[in-house]
């Protein structure tokens, strides 16, 4: 009884603190604010995101607080992770707690990842090898640990549920299987992967319309 005393308490405590979540996104930054206090970040100082889908029924392992999670979602069947972080390593999280996080995380994306991408494609351009924590992207190849893969032989690159996975031709398991916030910049990468790889079909910057659940 008092087990679920303390986990009634918890539950409500956990609700009370969601409820007094707020997010603000404007022409300047995008601010957080809580019980716990207020973290503000302005768009030219973002240097990476990291962002990750998990569907909902994973919280069903975790009992009376995973129930909270999943109600607390704003995203249907997923829940959403974005963090911000920046030049300092100063972090800001942006998750289904938020009303309309979906929305608000096609924002920020639609804000901050164009001038990423563009800088991406001119280093390319020049030669170079860009990396993306352990995966590495050229115009020739994907680099994955010590595994290189010729971008003509790339056949799929998506993000699976919580997964980034990339196909290889003639390969039946996947040649890179990671969880896609292990990725800095992850949804950069997908959209520069598909400029110089033609084969792979282009899904556009919309986070969501890029993960397979």
């Amino acid at each position: 009884m008092w087990v679920s005393i303390g986990l009634l308490g918890v539950g409500a405590a956990l609700w009370i603190i969601m409820g007094k979540t707020v997010l603000t996104v404007s022409d300047a930054s995008v601010r957080r604010e809580s019980i716990f206090g207020q973290q503000e970040m302005a768009w030219n100082q973002i240097t990476e995101t990291r962002y990750r889908v998990t569907p909902i029924n994973v919280y069903a392992h975790f009992g009376l607080l995973g129930a909270l999670l999943a109600m607390s979602g704003k995203s249907g069947s997923t829940q959403l992770s974005l963090e911000l972080i920046d030049a300092h390593g100063n972090k800001l999280k942006v998750t289904s707690i938020f009303k309309d996080a979906g929305d608000a995380i096609g924002i920020i994306l639609g804000r901050i990842n164009p001038p990423m991408v563009q800088s991406v494609k001119t280093r390319l351009q020049r030669g170079e090898t860009v990396q993306f924590g352990k995966l590495g992207l050229s115009a020739t190849a994907v680099t994955w640990k010590n595994n290189s893969i010729p971008i003509s032989q790339v056949t799929k690159a998506e993000l699976l549920r919580s997964y980034l996975q990339i196909k290889r031709q003639g390969k039946w398991l996947a040649a890179v299987n990671v969880r896609s916030d292990k990725v800095p910049n992850v949804l950069v990468f997908l959209e520069v992967l598909e400029s110089v790889a033609p084969q792979v079909k282009a899904t556009g910057m919309d986070p969501m319309a890029r993960v397979r659940l």
